[in-house]
């Protein structure tokens, strides 16, 4: 090779142990900064481990990004802790939501129903079915594909 080659090669081997350098002290601030504050390593860098335990997956982009990117935010998740049930006056008010919206838009699938009233397919199986078991609503279709209407 020639002296310029040796060179160029020379510049080039440093650059990238620079930059090597400047991408791990980047991704251990993170981790340190993760494990001060209790929060989860952001997306690309690995989250710490639990003591006997698997590393924790990177938490999915907010709502905002993906609205940006194109794709609708999904609905707002309750209030409760995960796996806490609804308080009787939750569940009587979110069947009573159902019903009305039953009443005014029948037809509709479980999908676009909880579009319109702001949450998900899940939060509405249980208001769904006691209406259905009190005769207040019918429904047709199976699966996916299961319309209600209002009696």
């Amino acid at each position: 090779m020639s002296n310029v080659e040796t060179e160029i090669r020379s510049h080039v081997d440093t650059f990238v142990s620079q930059l090597s350098a400047l991408v791990r002290k980047a991704a251990l601030e993170a981790v340190a900064d993760a494990l001060r504050e209790g929060q989860p390593v952001a997306a690309g860098v690995a989250a710490p481990r639990k003591a006997g335990g698997r590393a924790k997956a990177a938490p999915p982009p907010p709502a905002e990004v993906k609205k940006a990117a194109g794709r609708p935010a999904r609905a707002a998740k309750p209030a409760r802790k995960k796996g806490e049930k609804r308080s009787k006056e939750e569940l009587a008010a979110m069947t009573q939501r159902v019903l009305e919206h039953i009443r005014a838009n029948s037809g509709q699938g479980v999908e676009q129903i909880a579009k319109d009233l702001g949450t998900t397919t899940k939060e509405l199986t249980l208001p769904i079915r006691k209406l259905l078991v009190e005769k207040k609503i019918t429904s047709k279709g199976e699966k996916r594909a299961t319309k209600y209407f209002s009696r």
